[in-house]
C-alpha cells in the first residue's frame, strides 16, 4: 500500500469495492434481461431463497440413502446404494457420522434436517467473517489503525453482497450442500495459514477429507514444503479418519470407497454443473446426457479419460512446482494455488466446489484496486464464475455447448494469473506475522 493509502485508511477501498459490487450487481440485471423466462435460475433468486432459508435436500438425501443401505446391509454400503440402486451415494463412510450427528437433534427436540440447516447457514455465516479476516490481513497494520469503524463495516457488508452473489459458494447453501460446511473448513484453513497457525490449518484440512477425499493431496504439499506441523496433523486427522471409518464402518466398506473412487474417474460426468474439463469433454463430444442424472453416469470414453487424467497432472505439478521456482513456496499464495488445482483436477467439479476460489479473489483486490487494469481484469473473471449464465442454455446441444464451462474457465484463468504473476516480497506481515507480506505485481 502506498502512504497516500494508509494516510487514507480504508476509504478507497470502499469506494473500490463498491465500484466493484455495482458491476457485479449490474451484470446479473443484465443476464436476467436476455433471459428473463430463465431468471429464477439467477444467482439473485438464489441469494433471496437461502436467506429464506429456503434450502434443498442435496447431500442429506445422499447420505440418507447411503445410511439406508448401511443398515439394511452393513457389510455393503457401496455395493447396495451406489452401484445396486444407482444413488448418487459418493461420500467416504465417515460422512455418515456428520449424517447421524444430525439426526442426534431429535435428542434436544430439533428436526436433523432442521439442524443440517442451521449448520450449514452456521458454516455460511462463518465463510464470512473468516474471509472478512483474510482481507482486512492484506493491509499492513497502519492502513487498519487509521481506518475508521464505518469503513470496515462497510467493506464487511460490502464483502457479504459478494459472497450472496458468488455462485460457488451461495449455491452450495442453496443446494443443501454439505459443500457448505467444506467451504467453511477451506477459507477458515487458508485463514490460518495466512496467520502462521500451521497446525490449526493442517487439521481443518483432514476435516474436509472426511467428507471430501482429494484434498489429502495436500498431504504431498505439506511433504514438500516441509511443513511439518501442517504436514503430521493433516497426516493425525487423515489417520483418525481412516480409524473411524474402519472401526464404525468395517474395512470392506473401507475398501469398497476405492472401487467407487475409480468408477467415477473412469467415468466423470456430463451434466452442465461439472465445470471440470471431463464435463466439458463429455459435452462437446455429446458423451452422457448434460441435462440429468436420471440415465447414470455416462460410459467409459478412453479419449475423456486420458486427456482428464493428463490434465489433472499437469494442474497438479504446475501448482507444486512453479511456486517453488519463483520463489512462493508454503505462501498464503502457494497454499491457495494448490487449493485451486486440485479442485480443478478432479474429474467432477461441481460449480459449489469452487468456494476457495473467493478468497482468491480478495487476494487480488488490494492490488486491483490500484489499477482500472487489473480491476477490470479481476472483474472480467469475476463474472465468469458469479453466475450460472442463463442466456447459455440455449447453448446445449450446439458447437458452443463449451461456453457453459464458464465457471472452469473463470477458475482456470484465475489459477494462471495467480501462479505466474503471485509474488511475494520480504518485510513484517500485518498483525504482527513472522512469515512474508502479500503482495502482487
Amino acid at each position: 500500500m502506498t502512504n497516500n493509502m494508509q494516510a487514507a485508511g480504508l476509504t478507497p477501498v470502499v469506494r473500490r469495492m463498491s465500484m466493484f459490487v455495482v458491476c457485479v450487481l449490474l451484470f446479473e440485471v443484465l443476464l436476467i434481461l436476455l433471459a428473463p423466462r430463465l431468471h429464477s435460475g439467477s444467482v439473485l433468486k438464489i441469494a433471496k431463497d437461502s436467506a429464506l432459508l429456503r434450502m434443498g435436500n442435496d447431500s442429506w438425501f445422499y447420505m440418507a440413502q447411503g445410511d439406508l443401505a448401511w443398515r439394511q446391509h452393513p457389510n455393503a454400503i457401496y455395493e447396495t446404494a451406489f452401484f445396486d440402486r444407482g444413488v448418487r451415494f459418493i461420500y467416504p463412510p465417515t460422512s455418515l457420522l456428520f449424517y447421524r450427528a444430525w439426526l442426534a437433534a431429535r435428542v434436544v427436540h430439533i428436526r436433523p434436517f432442521v439442524a443440517l440447516k442451521i449448520t450449514l447457514f452456521l458454516a455460511f455465516l462463518g465463510t464470512w467473517l473468516a474471509a472478512c479476516a483474510f482481507f482486512f490481513d492484506l493491509f499492513p497494520m497502519e492502513t487498519i489503525k487509521t481506518s475508521s469503524t464505518w469503513q470496515r463495516w462497510a467493506i464487511r457488508v460490502l464483502m457479504a453482497i459478494l459472497i450472496c452473489v458468488f455462485l460457488p459458494l451461495i449455491n452450495a447453501l442453496f443446494l443443501g450442500q454439505a459443500q457448505t460446511l467444506l467451504n467453511f473448513f477451506l477459507i477458515l484453513s487458508a485463514l490460518l495459514w495466512l496467520r502462521g497457525c500451521e497446525t490449526a490449518s493442517g487439521i481443518f484440512i483432514g476435516l474436509t477429507c472426511w467428507l471430501k477425499p482429494q484434498m489429502a493431496l495436500f498431504l504431498v504439499w505439506g511433504l514438500l514444503r516441509r511443513r511439518w506441523n501442517f504436514f503430521i496433523s493433516l497426516a493425525v486427522m487423515l489417520a483418525l479418519g481412516l480409524a473411524l471409518s474402519c472401526i464404525v464402518f468395517g474395512i470392506h466398506n473401507t475398501v469398497e470407497y476405492l472401487t467407487v473412487l475409480q468408477y467415477l474417474s473412469h467415468r466423470g460426468d456430463a451434466l452442465f454443473t461439472n465445470q471440470s474439463l471431463n464435463g466439458l469433454l463429455h459435452r462437446q463430444m455429446h458423451v452422457g446426457s448434460p441435462v440429468t442424472w436420471i440415465y447414470g453416469y455416462p460410459p467409459y470414453n478412453s479419449t475423456i479419460y486420458w486427456a482428464t487424467m493428463i490434465s489433472s497432472a499437469l494442474l497438479l505439478l504446475a501448482a507444486l512446482v512453479v511456486p517453488a521456482l519463483r520463489g512462493l513456496a508454503a505462501t498464503p499464495f502457494d497454499f491457495l494455488v494448490f487449493a485451486m488445482a486440485t479442485t480443478m483436477a478432479s474429474p467432477i467439479a461441481w460449480e459449489h466446489h469452487y468456494g476457495v476460489f473467493f478468497l482468491v479473489f480478495l487476494l487480488w483486490m488490494p492490488t486491483a484496486f490500484r489499477s482500472w487494469r487489473l480491476f477490470f481484469g479481476l472483474l472480467g473473471i469475476y463474472l465468469l464464475m458469479t453466475d450460472n449464465w442463463a442466456p447459455l442454455t440455449s447453448l446445449m446441444y450446439t458447437p458452443w455447448t463449451f461456453l457453459i464451462s464458464h465457471v472452469y474457465f473463470g477458475g482456470l484463468l484465475l489459477f494462471m494469473w495467480t501462479l505466474f504473476r503471485g509474488k511475494a516480497r520480504p518485510g513484517p506481515l500485518p498483525r504482527g506475522l513472522q512469515e512474508q507480506r502479500i503482495s502482487v505485481r
